[in-house]
């Protein structure tokens, strides 16, 4: 025990994170701020808090982050970090991605459902349509010490008992590796701790307005194991009600039959008829297992399990051409459901050289995504052209005729993925710090999507991938294996002057194997084999220079670069390239951390120009060359931004803060794909220019009871859906939809006393409907909402 004393004492060099440390209270009721937002705890969180040292003062508490891989007061980090702890995200109600990334400013999404967002932070998104052949991500998700960064989906964590969520703003590629281009998330969950005994449980019932009623169930304990070994376990059970209506409607379409004739065919959904037909079903667990093997080394070993199951769609069709279709409504006319199921297990060794700390983390995780959908739309779309004419005409016999043109896709994905980090750091006291690192990762998607036609003629050249119905087939594996090395070294000029220098070189093999094509012989439209490889390898760089203008108050200047790894095309044409490169972000960024020496102002910021060269984009165009989607190095952006957070303790009781992020990203020269053409200036797309929030929390005594009321107005700009401006050359019509600006409102009072916590919640008190995206083709009417106005309760008991 005393060598882990001695151990954090090293590790706490920073002046002014001992000079916020040295001032808090314990016994005082304080407010929590990370990233902006701040309320004021009235009771120990049902959570592991971070430690914080605590003296006699009332102020903004500061807690520790791990930005840098290595623990340190917020307030002292001189790069940009929004959080939030564990206890704001008890306090905020926060179960799911959607929840906590509405409360980032930095952060930003367009989504199609649950697990099936794209992040963006600080303005910069290509607006690629998510094509799981396509190019990766430009933020980075991490898991505790794991990348699990997904094309086109994230990882949906369900939130509970987590220690802080983090969002580092700008590139972070130099110590996070690949797709940290312009910013990365990180969940960080709890670890267990040998020093007590805790446990606790929760209950949460809403009801949403024009919906289905919604519970979660959540437990944790922890339990020691002897002075140096101790297991903390934790389980949920979330049902979230759906509030999307499947209604009746038909579905005509025109066929080839009888050797030729022309007629039409009508198909109804009666069968799939149902209102609040869009649930989600959570279920999982963590456990976690720490040992102290002997006065310098420790070991962690971890699992996380969830099954996260959806029926139905999260979007509906108010704008629907024929008028048969209202708000939160749609019209489906096959099953839609999707099973996303993971695995992940670590392990985590720490071990003190005196001077400085090794640390080796091992991360594997399983996951399996399969989805059902209905995509009939599509064929009405095309239902007097190509689909129509290969799917019956060409192979319509007497006695081979359509029955209906309807289409389902299923979407079969499996992922695997290793990774390893080694790395040491010092930990003495002293003007020279540095960290350096090896990491490697391989990871695989093995990707199967079928597109079924059963009302179809079955042809004589039909079958060849052995499924009857089959229109079109992607059965491929995608392999993507990297290596790196980094390091960062720091410097204390003088005792107010630090400079950091850092830098990683990577080395990153990609591959695809397999076929994508149609299911049935038809001239021109060859089966296409995807087999093909190619390797990559650059560096990215970091300078720092921070500047400590007294205990409190703190400037900085960074450059900092990001990448995104190059890949493969599944298809080559003269427009598109089999191999498309790594792009690149480059930034320049100014900023600062200031608090009052009474800690009740407290004024972050930063202002940055991010330079983005190279631009991936993957998209399905004709215009392109091909049946599939492609990636292509496209154009130049420039982002200039500035984000701040401020928060103001008016009282004791009573505290204020507001967070906001503004972005200018546009096109810096003109982007020009086949007949798709965007001007220099064009904005990119899916991202507000201005997204902002406020939030306020008062405590106060009623009789024996402490309780809290509490307020959070959060506000996202208007965005455009696309990144084409003008399509087949015609420059005088914005081909582009806007995504409405939207308002979110949040209310909340409850009481506490003892062990026991109860409280009263509106989310969505306007029932707003947030456009979180639009149907990605023209004859796609469909909006992604978020949820209706909800009201519910929880009740939560702490045990020790």
């Amino acid at each position: 025990m005393q060598s882990n004393l001695n151990k954090a004492q090293r590790l706490e060099k920073s002046r002014l994170s001992q000079a916020i440390k040295s001032s808090f209270n314990n016994k005082a009721i304080s407010t929590l701020l990370v990233g902006g937002m701040a309320f004021a705890p009235v009771s120990n969180s049902f959570a592991q808090e971070t430690e914080v040292q605590n003296e006699d003062t009332n102020g903004i508490e500061v807690i520790e982050v791990t930005s840098r891989k290595r623990s340190e007061s917020i307030q002292s980090v001189p790069t940009s970090v929004q959080a939030l702890s564990s206890t704001q995200l008890e306090q905020l109600g926060i179960q799911s991605f959607e929840d906590y990334a509405t409360m980032l400013p930095s952060l930003s999404y367009s989504s199609g459902g649950p697990g099936l967002a794209q992040v963006y932070m600080r303005g910069a998104s290509d607006g690629g349509d998510g094509n799981a052949s396509g190019s990766q991500p430009s933020v980075a998700i991490y898991l505790d010490e794991q990348p699990v960064t997904a094309i086109g989906r994230n990882l949906d964590l369900h939130v509970y008992d987590i220690e802080r969520v983090e969002a580092l703003a700008g590139p972070q590629s130099t110590l996070f590796g690949a797709s940290s281009q312009s910013g990365t998330l990180r969940i960080i969950t709890n670890k267990p701790t040998a020093d007590d005994f805790e446990g606790g449980a929760n209950l949460d019932v809403g009801s949403t307005s024009n919906g289905e009623i919604s519970h979660t169930v959540e437990g944790f304990v922890n339990l020691p194991l002897g002075e140096d070994s101790a297991l903390r376990l934790v389980a949920w059970n979330k049902h979230e009600g759906g509030f999307i209506d499947n209604v009746p409607g038909t579905h005509t379409s025109g066929l080839f039959v009888n050797g030729g004739n022309f007629e039409l065919a009508t198909n109804t959904n009666d069968a799939l008829v149902e209102e609040d037909f869009n649930d989600l079903d959570n279920l999982g667990g963590r456990a976690a297992f720490k040992t102290q093997l002997t006065d310098d080394w420790e070991v962690i070993l971890g699992a996380i399990y969830q099954n996260q199951e959806t029926s139905g769609v999260w979007f509906h069709d108010p704008e629907n051409p024929n008028g048969e279709i209202g708000d939160l409504e749609v019209q489906r006319f096959n099953p839609d459901s999707m099973k996303d199921e993971f695995l992940q297990t670590s392990i985590n060794v720490t071990g003190d050289l005196g001077s400085a700390e090794v640390i080796y983390a091992g991360s594997f995780m399983d996951r399996d995504v399969e989805y059902y959908s209905d995509y009939s739309d599509y064929s009405d779309y095309y239902s007097t052209s190509w689909i129509q004419y290969y799917g019956c005409e060409y192979y319509g016999t007497a006695t081979q005729d359509c029955t209906n043109m309807m289409i389902a896709y299923n979407d079969d994905n499996k992922y695997k993925r290793n990774t390893h980090e080694l790395r040491i750091q010092s930990t003495y006291e002293g003007a020279l710090q540095y960290i350096v690192g090896l990491y490697s990762e391989d990871s695989s998607h093995t990707y199967r999507q079928e597109w079924v036609m059963e009302g179809m003629a079955k042809g004589p050249d039909f079958e060849q991938f052995g499924v009857p119905d089959l229109w079109y087939l992607t059965d491929q594996v995608r392999e993507d294996n990297q290596v790196a090395i980094f390091g960062e070294l720091s410097y204390d000029v003088t005792d107010a002057l630090s400079i950091t220098l850092g830098g990683r070189y990577f080395k990153n093999d990609s591959s695809l194997a397999g076929v994508s094509g149609y299911g049935a012989i038809a001239p021109g439209f060859p089966i296409i084999s995807v087999d093909s490889s190619v390797d990559d390898s650059g560096s990215t760089l970091k300078a720092n220079a921070s500047y400590q203008l007294d205990d409190r108050k703190l400037i900085y200047l960074t450059y900092s670069e990001g990448y995104r790894p190059g890949g493969l095309n599944r298809d080559e044409t003269n427009v598109v390239p089999r191999v498309y490169n790594s792009d690149f972000v480059e930034n320049i960024e100014f900023g600062w951390k200031a608090m009052t020496d009474d800690q009740r102002l407290k004024f972050n910021g930063a202002v940055y120009s991010m330079d983005w060269t190279d631009m991936q984009l993957t998209k399905f165009d004709s215009s392109f060359g091909s049946p599939v989607g492609l990636t292509i190095n496209v154009s130049n952006a420039n982002i200039l931004g500035i984000e701040t957070d401020i928060t103001y303790l008016l009282t004791d009781d009573f505290q204020l803060s507001f967070a906001a992020n503004y972005n200018q990203a546009e096109l810096t020269e003109d982007l020009v794909v086949g007949s798709n053409i965007s001007p220099k200036g064009t904005a990119l797309p899916n991202v507000p220019e201005f997204k902002a929030n406020v939030t306020g929390r008062y405590n106060f005594e009623l009789a024996s009871y402490l309780g809290h009321a509490q307020f959070v107005v959060a506000h996202i700009g208007e965005r455009q859906d696309d990144i084409f401006k003008y399509t087949g050359g015609d420059t005088s019509t914005d081909v582009r939809d806007t995504l409405a600006a939207y308002n979110l409102v949040n209310l909340s009072v409850g009481f506490e006393k003892d062990a026991w916590k109860a409280s009263l919640y509106v989310n969505n008190l306007t029932d707003e409907r947030a456009e979180l995206t639009k149907g990605g083709a023209s004859w796609d009417s469909t909006i992604t909402v978020n949820r209706p106005r909800t009201i519910g309760v929880t009740f939560s008991y702490l045990f020790e």
